[in-house]
């Protein structure tokens, strides 16, 4: 299933990717930027997260990701897809839910919002288990 779900999710960033820069006006997002994941319990660790959000004449949709951890430790990733939210020319603030959940032992799939200024490359998700990541990157409009 891991597999499947790894399969589908770069299917999707490619489509989401390819769709987010070959469209002008349609409401395109994404990004790929460095920060930190803090749990619940208070750990906190450094992660990567990336995603793609598009509309076009339909509500938005995408996919995203978060992965912690290193290669020598192995990496831990929460992932999902995007479905609703608002994308403008300053500012972008997206809604999904988690598809898979491995940080912060948390088995509970959440819902999850990731916002973001587009001038100051500043990303922030949340899930309503109560994980949330502060991260600053490269942001692309479309």
């Amino acid at each position: 299933i891991k597999a499947i779900l790894l399969i589908l999710f770069l299917i999707t960033m490619f489509s989401a990717t390819s769709v987010a820069h070959g469209t002008e006006t349609s409401g395109n997002a994404s990004g790929k930027a460095e920060g930190t994941i803090s749990c619940p319990d208070g750990k906190s660790d450094k992660g990567e997260l990336s995603f793609s959000a598009f509309k076009k004449d339909a509500p938005i949709y995408g996919s995203w990701e978060v992965v912690v951890g290193d290669s020598s430790h192995g990496k831990t990733s929460n992932g999902g897809y995007l479905d609703s939210g608002k994308i403008d020319k300053k500012s972008y603030d997206l809604e999904g839910k988690e598809t898979t959940s491995n940080i912060c032992g948390l088995d509970k799939k959440a819902d999850i919002s990731i916002q973001g200024d587009c001038e100051k490359g500043k990303i922030q998700i949340r899930a309503d288990t109560g994980w949330k990541g502060n991260f600053e990157g490269n942001i692309d409009f479309g």
